[in-house]
């Protein structure tokens, strides 16, 4: 099992940001996900920005206690959504306005991984990501959703994707539905391509993800 991440894949400001942002101790139940967790983990391509997540019952996070952490911490800080945070809020956060990174704090549904800790990062497991991401896929992903799909094609098969989807949210979307989200890349295709460290075009990224699917 890897334990070095990829640094490579995310900036300087970036990386300072997420590893104050563990010392503080009102976010010790988030996570990061996404694709900068999936990013560090695996080198594939550049990603920009944090989503940290929850699995504690909705309600029990203090946002106001947050904010104030978060004001204490850096130098800059912004907050995004004001008034109802039922499932999460989003920020603006660094040490000065010109060096910026957005972060998301947010709710979801129970983890089906135990947490990873690499480098002091507590971070979603592949497998966790995985799920997360097929569903996404699930409502139009985007271009880098199916780049990060590509990339995890390397790890584990899609129908194994399908079936970790289905562990984690077993109300939403049916394996059928998903095997028709992956090959239908009408909303993706008019998206940037994010930058990739691997050389891959999209292209062959669609054309490597309609073969595997054509043998479910």
């Amino acid at each position: 099992m890897q334990t070095k991440l990829h640094k490579e894949t995310v900036s300087d400001a970036l990386w300072w940001t997420l590893k104050q942002l563990m010392e503080i101790e009102v976010l010790l139940p988030f996570r990061l996900v996404g694709g900068t967790s999936l990013s560090l983990q695996l080198g594939h391509r550049i990603s920009v920005d944090i989503d940290l997540f929850t699995d504690v019952e909705y309600g029990s996070i203090d946002f106001d206690q947050i904010d104030r952490k978060l004001q204490d911490k850096f130098s800059f800080v912004e907050m995004q959504y004001e008034g109802n945070n039922s499932f999460g809020k989003s920020y603006f956060i660094g040490q000065n306005e010109d060096d910026i990174v957005k972060v998301d704090l947010f709710y979801t549904d129970k983890f089906i991984r135990p947490v990873l800790v690499y480098d002091s990062i507590r971070m979603a497991s592949i497998e966790e990501i995985t799920a997360m991401k097929m569903e996404v896929i699930g409502q139009n992903g985007r271009k880098k959703d199916f780049w990060d799909i590509h990339e995890l094609m390397d790890v584990m098969s899609i129908k194994q994707m399908i079936e970790l989807h289905s562990e984690r949210y077993p109300y939403t979307f049916t394996p059928e539905y998903l095997k028709n989200k992956l090959i239908d890349f009408q909303y993706a295709d008019a998206d940037f391509d994010p930058i990739c460290l691997k050389g891959k075009y999209w292209e062959l990224i669609k054309q490597d993800i309609e073969e595997e699917v054509s043998l479910l």
